[in-house]
């Protein structure tokens, strides 16, 4: 059972543009025709710790974004007890590095060692993990609790949800912070969203949070109806679509 406490969305205004998606890595073979991308520039945005970026991907940069903006809320909360609450965050698995796979084409078995050396930038690895993402919220917000990451791209917001609404009926946790994000680094992930989840909708780039304590009511989050909607936020759908609905 919980009540909502706060929430935070951060979706394409009506005055951005709709454009097609692209990627130089496929060229036509892979075009998401109406898309909605957030003029965030991530080395711009407002986080703790400058050092962080390097092993953010866009998604984890948009995903702390949002999270950020809960402080002033939950900052009674972790003073009392920094483990009592939860941050549960539907997450995509990162990006591949596309530019480094691109540079080892046609590369030979003697030069592959060298090439890789210098084509491959490790922290790229570390943008890959949803995990992380996630935890990076945490660490800025200083939350302890428990940590739960949903990474199907279907439900992931429903089952970050669910999870949230049972912990809190049993009383684990005293606080939820349901959080996700989603972003258009990866662009099979696009067109798989393309082939089962789209339809006629168009596709955003999208970060949300919402913070739940417990309550007298039960929320049946199975229950809404997250298909009338003319935008498709990826992993992120269902947390986004929860907030509009409520404005």
């Amino acid at each position: 059972m919980s009540q909502i406490v706060w929430n935070n969305c951060i979706i394409p205004g009506p005055e951005v543009e709709e454009k097609p998606f692209t990627s130089k890595y496929y060229g036509n073979s892979l075009i998401i025709p109406r898309t909605r991308s957030l003029a965030i520039e991530e080395r711009s945005a407002p986080l703790p710790d400058r050092k962080a970026y390097r092993s953010m991907s866009r998604a984890a940069v948009l995903l702390s974004m949002a999270c950020l903006e809960s402080l002033p809320y939950i900052q009674p909360i972790l003073d009392r007890d920094p483990f009592s609450i939860g941050l549960y965050c539907a997450m995509e698995n990162g990006p591949v590095d596309l530019k480094s796979a691109a540079e080892m084409v046609g590369i030979t078995r003697e030069e592959y060692a060298e090439q890789y050396r210098k084509s491959r930038n490790p922290k790229m690895f570390l943008m890959q993990l949803p995990n992380l993402a996630a935890a990076q919220a945490g660490i800025f917000l200083g939350i302890m609790g428990p940590l739960n990451v949903y990474n199907s791209s279907t439900f992931g917001s429903l089952h970050a949800l669910n999870q949230a609404e049972s912990d809190l009926e049993t009383g684990r946790i005293d606080a939820a912070l349901v959080c996700s994000a989603f972003s258009f680094e990866n662009p099979l992930i696009l067109e798989r969203i393309r082939r089962r989840n789209l339809n006629d909708r168009v596709l955003c780039e999208s970060a949300a949070a919402m913070l739940l304590r417990a309550g007298e009511t039960r929320i049946n989050w199975t229950k809404e109806n997250f298909d009338d909607t003319r935008a498709y936020y990826g992993i992120s759908h269902q947390l986004v679509t929860s907030i509009i609905k409520r404005k």
